[in-house]
């Protein structure tokens, strides 16, 4: 559950990990604009992700019980990166005598605002990334108005007017759109974000979910009964 009314920024030395692209990112932030470490290395998430946690915490020359909070990616992205990510936070922001702070972005959202920190003119674009068959999520790049994440389907997205920019995933169900222009990730830059919003933070993390459950109270009936 986000929690607002806390957001000073992350108090340090805080960690990084970014496993909702297609390197995981890990980092260890010293001063507010300044990493002390951070790798980016390829690879599935459950071979790669914790040697890149332990590869990034020794260039630090830093233990876990000296990380005073978390900054988590939530998604959209890769699943099974995103929630090893999230368990290892939520586990090692525990165990030691003080609780560390827990802090969370989106990934698009992270990325919408670099393009507008770039003073790069997407106005009229729209960011996408893949979900799922026939179906993307994205952000539309519009001037005055607040980001709104959403999904679309692929007939919706062939008859947008604008330019199209897309951001690639670690496992893709379709071809990125046609006449696109690709994004690079850059977990890295998300220390030029602190005072734009990104950053959320946490009691307890949890991951994006584009859909909501929904559930059917079950009625008992005897087979070959009405």
């Amino acid at each position: 559950m986000h929690n607002d009314s806390k957001m000073e920024n992350p108090a340090l030395p805080a960690f990084l990990i970014d496993a909702s692209g297609q390197s995981l990112a890990t980092g260890v932030l010293s001063t507010k604009n300044t990493w002390q470490s951070y790798n980016e290395l390829n690879g599935t998430a459950l071979e790669t992700l914790f040697k890149c946690i332990e590869k990034t915490l020794k260039d630090a020359n830093t233990e876990l019980g000296q990380i005073n909070s978390y900054i988590c990616c939530v998604g959209p992205g890769s699943v099974l990166g995103l929630r090893l990510a999230v368990i290892a936070i939520e586990t090692w922001a525990r165990i030691h005598l003080r609780k560390a702070s827990l802090y969370t972005y989106n990934s698009l959202n992270f990325c919408a605002t670099l393009l507008q920190l770039d003073v790069t003119q997407h106005s009229g674009s729209i960011l996408v990334s893949d979900w799922k068959k026939d179906a993307w999520h994205a952000v539309k790049l519009l001037n005055n108005q607040e980001y709104r994440l959403e999904v679309i389907d692929s007939d919706t997205l062939k008859t947008w007017d604008g330019d199209i920019l897309h951001l690639p995933r670690r496992k893709g169900w379709q071809d990125p759109p046609s006449n696109c222009t690709t994004i690079q990730y850059e977990p890295k830059r998300i220390i030029e974000c602190f005072d734009s919003g990104v950053l959320h933070y946490t009691e307890s993390i949890e991951l994006f979910s584009s859909t909501v459950n929904n559930y059917k109270k079950w009625i008992p009936k005897r087979h070959g009964y009405n």
